[in-house]
């Protein structure tokens, strides 16, 4: 008998779970950077994430989605062949995916390091992982089928508990072999993380008691059809990354660089996407809140108050963003020096600041997009922004250096969101959503610099968390008072 949270509820879950293991993420990379890895190694351990996390996202993300709904209205049968067909179609396309990465890790090493050996180990302990992708998203999509999102909540956490620990353990006691031993440690990390979602999530299986189920290439044939579009909606950001893991260090090579000089860049660029996460934890959860309240809307069609909750989702992302993004610009070479103890290549953060800004909105406005039945356009331009990055890495890198990936990524998803905003000011009667936005970009503006200038009265790392604190005061006081948000806006 199945314990049923309510829609808003159970999406309340997961987007805590996820903003919690979006932090742990986050947190964990700082110390493994700081502490262990390093520039060079943590470009290594960054760039077989990237191919780990492409595979995260075909599996992960849009199977359990897709098979929740079929499950919401199928019978006991039906539930345990969906099950089966997902398990079995996930689990053979990633055994053959791992056992091509195992057998082609050296290749695949000198694709993600412009042409040397580096990474091959850590490709090869990640491959085992991918083996478990089928438990993992036929499990998360029968809970979430019954509106129990515990079970995938609590899978997400032990995974990203398992994953710090063991991989800061495992990279500490092989980092005496060397740097690419202690990325490899630190992959293992991954592999562990994801054994220890999947043992979860059994559990909760076993104990629920579905049995039986044929594979059924029709139910699987479903079951595709509705996890690509929304795999895709969410996809483009990690596609964004992988497109730097392959085509970064092969551009440096090909500008001259040396092998070590492009590790030392690479590591650079991700740290800066380190940076990026801590931020877009917190307005993902916007992201996973709102499109279950669209497409309850939509249902009930009710177009005011859909458009009532969009432009409090769009509010919200800039209250988040806005002080995030011109902190990053304004103290980047602290925000460096305090988190990796360098300061080297600050700038790069200037960049993410402003992409604080664009990609969170690209990707709200793409989720909302398709709960309003706007399915495919959005895919469209998030894959024509990835490919307008990939080209504008191949035209700014040799030019500019590792700032030509960043102003690439933020160009491109710049491009996307406008477009993305302009379709749902078609579709929607958004009332009163720019207004608000340059209030709040004023505030941030106004409070962040004055805290620079603060800072700048007595250099030391003390007025420098002195400096945030009055930053995040002034912001929230004078957001508040100019009216850019409301109470009932966070409520």
């Amino acid at each position: 008998m199945h314990k049923k949270q309510s829609f808003i509820g159970g999406a309340a879950v997961l987007a805590a779970a996820s903003v919690l293991c979006k932090i742990i993420g986050a947190v964990y990379k700082i110390p493994l950077d700081r502490f262990f890895l390093h520039e060079s190694g943590i470009a290594i351990y960054q760039g077989v994430c990237s191919v780990y996390n492409i595979f995260l996202a075909i599996c992960v993300t849009g199977i359990p989605i897709a098979l929740s709904g079929l499950i919401a209205r199928a019978d006991r049968k039906e539930e345990a062949d969906l099950c089966r067909s997902a398990f079995v179609s996930v689990t053979l396309f990633c055994a053959i995916s791992a056992l091509l990465l195992y057998v082609f890790s050296d290749y695949v090493a000198k694709l993600l390091s412009g042409g040397e050996l580096m990474g091959a180990e850590a490709v090869r302990v990640m491959a085992p992982s991918l083996l478990l992708m089928g438990v993992i998203s036929s499990s998360r999509g029968y809970f979430q089928g019954h509106s129990e999102m515990l079970p995938s909540a609590l899978s997400q956490v032990a995974e990203s508990l398992i994953k710090a620990g063991a991989g800061i353990l495992i990279c500490a006691s092989l980092l005496h072999k060397g740097v690419e031993k202690g990325a490899a440690g630190a992959m293992l990390g991954v592999t562990a993380g994801a054994f220890a979602a999947a043992a979860v999530l059994f559990v909760f299986y076993k104990r629920d008691g579905l049995k039986g189920g044929k594979f059924s290439i029709k139910k699987t044939k479903e079951i595709l059809k509705l996890s690509i579009p929304v795999t895709l909606g969410a996809f483009w950001f990690t596609a964004a990354l992988f497109a730097d893991s392959l085509t970064v260090n092969n551009i440096l090579a090909f500008s001259g660089k040396e092998a070590s000089e492009r590790l030392r860049l690479f590591g650079f660029l991700s740290r800066s996407n380190i940076v990026y996460n801590l931020p877009a934890a917190i307005i993902t959860a916007i992201t996973a809140s709102i499109v279950p309240v669209v497409s309850a809307g939509k249902a009930a069609g009710d177009g005011e108050k859909i458009s009532e909750n969009i432009s409090r989702a769009i509010k919200l992302i800039f209250f988040v963003a806005a002080p995030c993004s011109f902190g990053l610009m304004l103290f980047s070479p602290q925000i460096f020096k305090i988190l990796f103890s360098q300061a080297d290549e600050p700038f790069l953060l200037v960049f993410t600041g402003l992409l604080v800004f664009t990609l969170p909105l690209f990707q709200t406005t793409t989720g909302i997009l398709q709960a309003l039945g706007c399915i495919w356009r959005p895919i469209i331009f998030g894959c024509a922004a990835v490919i307008v990055k990939t080209v504008l890495n191949f035209a700014l890198i040799p030019k500019i250096g590792i700032y030509g990936a960043s102003i690439a990524t933020f160009t491109a998803f710049f491009v996307a969101a406008i477009i993305n905003f302009l379709m749902l000011r078609k579709y929607t009667e958004l009332k009163n959503s720019i207004s608000p936005v340059l209030k709040l970009i004023i505030c941030a503006a106004v409070s962040c610099g004055a805290a620079r200038l603060l800072y700048s009265v007595r250099i030391s790392n003390v007025m420098f968390l002195v400096s945030i604190a009055f930053a995040a005061v002034s912001y929230i006081v004078l957001a508040f008072c100019s009216r850019a948000i409301r109470k009932q806006d966070i409520l």
